[in-house]
């Protein structure tokens, strides 16, 4: 997600699922992130429901993280599991990283 609140699903890396035999080669990939980008990575706790297509909560998700764009990571994640974790039971974990606001210039 930008600074500004677009959002984006990175493709790149695409894989096994963490905890699947890890002696298996996996895939990798670079991208490049503006100034201010935060980066979500989550388990499918936090999308999936019971008989709901699975877009709709990718939907949701989208949602939710563009309204929380200008929030620090604390409550960004705070306000995500409450606002996608209602009336839900399964387990869910986050993982969020922001680059820096204003990349510093090397000489």
């Amino acid at each position: 997600m930008s600074a500004e609140g677009d959002t984006q699903y990175l493709h790149g890396g695409h894989g096994l699922l963490l905890g699947v035999d890890p002696r298996l080669p996996r895939g990798h990939a670079t991208e490049l992130l503006p100034a201010g980008a935060t980066v979500l990575m989550y388990t499918d706790g936090l999308i999936e429901r019971r008989g709901e297509d699975l877009t709709h909560g990718m939907t949701r998700l989208r949602q939710h993280t563009a309204a929380l764009t200008r929030e620090g990571l604390d409550t960004f994640c705070d306000e995500l599991l409450t606002g996608m974790a209602t009336d839900h039971a399964d387990d869910i974990a986050l993982l969020a990283v922001r680059t820096p606001a204003h990349p510093q210039n090397t000489p």
